[in-house]
């Protein structure tokens, strides 16, 4: 059995992470007797049906560390929440729900202020202040032409990492 990470599922056909290489996987039966479905971020044990083809089965679901219902996910270590500089409007009352949310949960946060080209620098340093000054990480991004993201990228490695923000802000 290879212990692995479940990064996608599409109909009940789960892909699985395991040491950088994805197998295509359904989950056992036995998991509808104990009502329990795999979800995305799930640590899970798996069998090897068929190496070439990258077929295998989940046999096993690993204790959760944390869930969230919707979406569902699990054992998320990080927290991505993105909000524009404007078009949509900065919505910080939303934006606070998530932070008390993730505090919760005890989630790792990192907020991303997005379309920084549409707004002046004064704007984007004030709401950039407020976080910053109470602890939170704040990368300020432009999607469209990829500033910052590299730094954002930096802050998704060795995490399951999902991200939340308001329709609209181009969540990268």
């Amino acid at each position: 059995m290879l212990e692995g990470v479940i990064v996608s599922n599409i109909s009940n056909i789960y892909m699985v992470e395991v040491d950088n290489r994805i197998y295509e996987c359904n989950a056992r039966g036995k998991f509808k007797n104990i009502d329990i479905t795999p979800i995305v971020g799930d640590k899970v044990n798996i069998e090897i049906l068929d190496k070439d083809k990258n077929t295998a089965i989940i046999s096993e679901i690993l204790e959760r560390n944390n869930y969230i219902k919707r979406p569902k996910l699990a054992n998320l270590t990080k927290l991505i929440l993105v909000v524009s500089a404007k078009q949509p409007k900065p919505d910080l009352l939303m934006l606070d729900k998530q932070l008390a949310f993730a505090e919760f949960l005890n989630l790792d946060v990192c907020i991303v202020i997005n379309k920084i080209d549409l707004e002046k620098e004064e704007k984007i340093k004030e709401i950039q202040k407020i976080y910053t000054d109470i602890g939170y990480k704040v990368i300020v991004t432009n999607a469209k032409d990829g500033y910052g993201v590299n730094k954002l990228h930096k802050e998704l490695i060795n995490n399951i990492s999902a991200f939340s923000g308001n329709s609209g802000v181009r969540k990268i």
